[in-house]
């Protein structure tokens, strides 16, 4: 008789623990998913991030990674052509700081290919034959001032791939 109580008493604490694991794997699962931060966000961080360093190239760097990469996700977005404006003033604070390291220059015309990239893919037919040229020029460049930049490679392929399928 006790190991039939001790049996259903087992059987109860599984279920229960069962129950209460998969109840906090979907309270973990849902905050992931609630705590995502926003483009917005992000935007709002990074800029909070150059009001502290004003004078350092990383977060406005990021500020125009962040909105150019939005455009291009999104590039039906109605603020797309407010990311690309944003985006061109952070890389004008960029070359206003004069960056002098071959890594940080290569890093700007990085951001320069992105940036006509962007124009682009809000509207390939117009700005595809307008901007393809200067695209291609700033990733060439990028790899030029450093041959190891890995994301103005990766962007040069995506922009090939994409230029191709058009």
């Amino acid at each position: 008789m006790t190991s039939q109580i001790s049996k259903v008493l087992a059987s109860t604490v599984s279920r229960r623990m069962t129950i209460l694991v998969l109840l906090v794997v979907s309270l973990l699962s849902l905050h992931a998913q609630q705590s995502q931060p926003t483009m917005e966000q992000q935007l709002a961080s990074l800029q909070r991030l150059e009001a502290m360093q004003p004078d350092s190239i990383l977060p406005k760097y990021q500020q125009a990674m962040l909105l150019l990469g939005t455009v291009c996700e999104q590039p039906q977005n109605s603020k797309a052509q407010q990311y690309i404006d944003e985006a061109q003033r952070m890389i004008q604070r960029i070359e206003t700081l004069q960056p002098t390291k071959a890594a940080d220059r290569s890093d700007l015309a990085t951001l320069h290919g992105f940036y006509y990239t962007a124009i682009i893919v809000t509207n390939p037919q117009q700005n595809g034959p307008r901007y393809y040229r200067q695209a291609l020029d700033s990733f060439d460049e990028a790899l030029k001032l450093n041959p190891k930049n890995a994301l103005a490679q990766m962007l040069l392929e995506r922009f090939k791939e994409g230029m191709g399928r058009n």
